[in-house]
C-alpha cells in the first residue's frame, strides 16, 4: 500500500461501514470507490487536521523564545496538520513563512490569518485591552474610524477575517478583572461594520455573560468555550447558530505538575519537533504555576467547564478543534493531538466525532475564514489529495501513519532533520514576559 494507491481503506467521513479504493494523480484524488464492507481493522483515511486557533508569532517555549516560522510550519506538517488558522499577529511571521514555503521541498500547510487583532483602549483603572500584553501589535478601538483603519490595514497585510479581543480576563466567579473591555457601543458597531463589509468576525470571550453580550451584538464565532460555568440546556439554546473553539491545551500548562509535563511531552513527535530545552525546564518544575500564582483552583475549574461545554458543542455539531498554541507550553502541531486527547478523555465513542470536527469541520471553518466557503466535501474526486492515513486502533493522540499534502507524501524523519538543522541557525527571542502574562491569559 502506498500513499498514491490505497486499497481497502476506511473513510469514516464518507461511510463508516464501507471500504474504499483510492488513487491519486497530479496532486488530486482521481478515484474514490467503495470496494466492500469494512471489518474494523482497516486503516482510516481522513482529511488533514485543521488547527482552528493558533498564534504563529507568539513564543510557546518556556524560555520565551519564538520558533522560526519555518520550524513552525514543519512542526504542523509532522503532526498531520495541513491547515492553520492564525488568530493573532501573523504579519510578524509572514515574510519568513513565505520564504520557507518557497524553499521547502514539501508543500507547506495552508494558513489563513486575521492580520492584527482589535481590542479595547486603556480604561480609567489603567488596564489595557487583552492582547496588549503579547509581543505583537494590536489595534485599539474607541470610535468607528479606528475599526475602519484596522480593517483596511489588516486587509493590506493579507488578513481575511477579524479577530476581536473582548474578555476582561476573568475565568471563574470572583476571579480578578485583568483587562479593559470594549463597550457595548463599540462591540455593536464592530459586528455591524464587519458584516457590512462581508468580513467574518471571531471574538475572544471567557465568561457566559461576555458570550451573551457578544452574541446579542451579532457575533457567532467564539475563539474559546465558556469557562466560568457549565452551560445547561437553557443556556445553550441562547446561542443558536454559534460555534466555539475548544482550546484546552493552551490553558492546561498552568496547572500541570512536572511529572504531568514529562508524561505529556513523552509522546512520539515531541523530541523530534520541539526544542529539547523545554524538557530540561519542566523537569525542574516542583509545583504547578497555578499554585505559585494563586490560580490553581480557578484554572482547574475553568478547564473542567470548558471541556464540558466543548463536548456539549461537539454533540450539537458546533465545536471547532483548536489549541491556542503559542501560549507557553502549547506547541504548534503537537498540541493539536493533545487537544484531541484532552477532549476524548476515557470515552472511545468520542474518537470519530472529534476527528470529524478536527478535519471536515475544521477545513470548512478554514475556508469560511479565508472567504472561499464551499459545501464540497474535501474527500472527493478532483479535490486536492491532502489527507492523513490513521491506524484504526491507534490512540487519538497518535501520529498519522502517513500524511500527504496535495499529493506529496511527507517524510517525517526528513522533517525532523530539517527542524534540527534550522534550530542550529535560528532562534528568535521575544520581549521578556512573566510566565503568567501569557499562560494565564
Amino acid at each position: 500500500m502506498t500513499p498514491r494507491d490505497l486499497r481497502g481503506v476506511a473513510i469514516p467521513a464518507l461511510d463508516p461501514g464501507a471500504r474504499y479504493d483510492v488513487t491519486v494523480a497530479d496532486g488530486v484524488f482521481t478515484r474514490i470507490e467503495p470496494s466492500g464492507t469494512r471489518t474494523g481493522t482497516e486503516h482510516e483515511l481522513w482529511p488533514g487536521y485543521t488547527e482552528a486557533h493558533a498564534h504563529v508569532a507568539l513564543p510557546a517555549n518556556w524560555d520565551d523564545t519564538v520558533d522560526d516560522p519555518r520550524i513552525v510550519a514543519l512542526q504542523y506538517l509532522y503532526h498531520g496538520v495541513t491547515h492553520v488558522v492564525d488568530m493573532f499577529g501573523f504579519p510578524l511571521a509572514a515574510d519568513a513563512w513565505a520564504a520557507g514555503r518557497a524553499a521547502s521541498p514539501w508543500p507547506y500547510p495552508e494558513i489563513v490569518h486575521c492580520g492584527y487583532a482589535v481590542t479595547a483602549t486603556t480604561d480609567a483603572a489603567g488596564r489595557t485591552g487583552h492582547g496588549v500584553e503579547f509581543p505583537a501589535p494590536v489595534h485599539m478601538l474607541a470610535v468607528e474610524a479606528d475599526l475602519d483603519h484596522a480593517l483596511r490595514a489588516n486587509a493590506e497585510r493579507g488578513g481575511t477575517f477579524l479577530k476581536v479581543m473582548f474578555t476582561d480576563g476573568t475565568e471563574q466567579p470572583g476571579s480578578p478583572v485583568r483587562f479593559s473591555r470594549l463597550s457595548e457601543q463599540v462591540l455593536r458597531f464592530t459586528a455591524r461594520l464587519a458584516a457590512e463589509r462581508g468580513i467574518t468576525a471571531v471574538i475572544d470571550c471567557n465568561t457566559l455573560q461576555e458570550t451573551r453580550w457578544a452574541y446579542d451584538c451579532g457575533f457567532r464565532l467564539f475563539a474559546h468555550t465558556v469557562r466560568d460555568r457549565t452551560l445547561d440546556a437553557a443556556d445553550r439554546r441562547e446561542f443558536e447558530g454559534a460555534r466555539f473553539v475548544s482550546t484546552l491545551a493552551g490553558l492546561r500548562p498552568m496547572v500541570m505538575t512536572g511529572e504531568e509535563f514529562l508524561t505529556e511531552y513523552g509522546r512520539e513527535g515531541f523530541a523530534e519537533t520541539q526544542d529539547p530545552r523545554n524538557l530540561e525546564f519542566v523537569r525542574g518544575i516542583e509545583q504547578p504555576y497555578g499554585i505559585e500564582y494563586g490560580c490553581q483552583e480557578t484554572r482547574t475549574a475553568a478547564l473542567a467547564d470548558m471541556r464540558r461545554n466543548a463536548l456539549a458543542a461537539l454533540r450539537a455539531g458546533s465545536l471547532l478543534i483548536g489549541t491556542d498554541s503559542g501560549n507557553t507550553g502549547a506547541y504548534h502541531g503537537y498540541s493539536l493531538l493533545s487537544e484531541l486527547g484532552l477532549l476524548r478523555g476515557d470515552d472511545p465513542a468520542l474518537t470519530e466525532p472529534l476527528r470529524h470536527q478536527a478535519t471536515i469541520g475544521g477545513r470548512r471553518y478554514f475556508d469560511e475564514l479565508s472567504g472561499t466557503s464551499s459545501a464540497a466535501h474535501p474527500l472527493r474526486v478532483g479535490a486536492s489529495a491532502t489527507y492523513n492515513l490513521l491506524a484504526a486502533d491507534a490512540p487519538i493522540t497518535a501520529l498519522p501513519l502517513a500524511t500527504v499534502v496535495r499529493g506529496v507524501p511527507v517524510d517525517r524523519p526528513a522533517l525532523a532533520r530539517a527542524i534540527a538543522d534550522l534550530r542550529t541557525t535560528s532562534r528568535i527571542p521575544s520581549r521578556p514576559l512573566e510566565t503568567t502574562e501569557r499562560s494565564a491569559a
